[in-house]
């Protein structure tokens, strides 16, 4: 299994969300005339972040949680035939001391190409979501997307991003 790219022809694709709180896996099948059809969703909360505004790092319990959740949503992969997967981790990896340490680990053991994004890769994406699902032409726009560790902000107009503001809260931290 590889990471992103477009496919140019009928695949099956998964994305995976390593989120502070939860992490997701879904999985599509990809054709080039008829575009995304959702076929598998898998959503557990293994809350990476427990502990990390205390000592800067994932805990082992947190990090154990995660892989075991990995490995499920690895299984699902397989089972369903996907070929690519596309996985990231947003705010406690990319701010946890030990953060590209899991990413390693997470790469060597289960062969999930994971990466950790920036907050502004994080709230483009949160973005490129709202817009899939809503007609934002034309119309200014706010989007909030508020996880486990950051809340994202988005500005928009006529579907141009123009600002982006990533704070620390979030349900884990608050």
């Amino acid at each position: 299994m590889s990471g992103p790219r477009a496919p140019d022809a009928r695949e099956r694709i998964a994305a995976i969300d390593v989120g502070s709180n939860s992490v997701r896996l879904l999985v599509a099948e990809y054709d080039p005339a008829s575009g995304l059809s959702i076929i598998d969703e898998l959503k557990d909360q293994p809350r990476l972040a427990a502990g990390l505004a205390t000592t800067g790092c994932l805990n082992e319990a947190a990090i154990e949680r995660a892989i075991q959740s990995l490995g499920r949503m690895r299984e699902v992969c397989q089972r369903r035939g996907v070929r690519r997967i596309a996985a990231v981790a947003t705010a406690a990896v990319r701010e946890a001391e030990n953060g590209p340490w899991f990413v390693r680990r997470v790469r060597q053991e289960l062969d999930i190409p994971l990466r950790i994004i920036d907050a502004e890769t994080e709230a483009a994406l949160s973005y490129r979501s709202v817009a899939h699902h809503f007609r934002l032409a034309g119309a200014r726009t706010l989007v909030a997307d508020i996880g486990g560790g950051s809340l994202e902000l988005i500005g928009a107009v006529d579907g141009l991003v123009e600002l982006t503001l990533s704070l620390p809260l979030g349900a884990v931290r608050l």
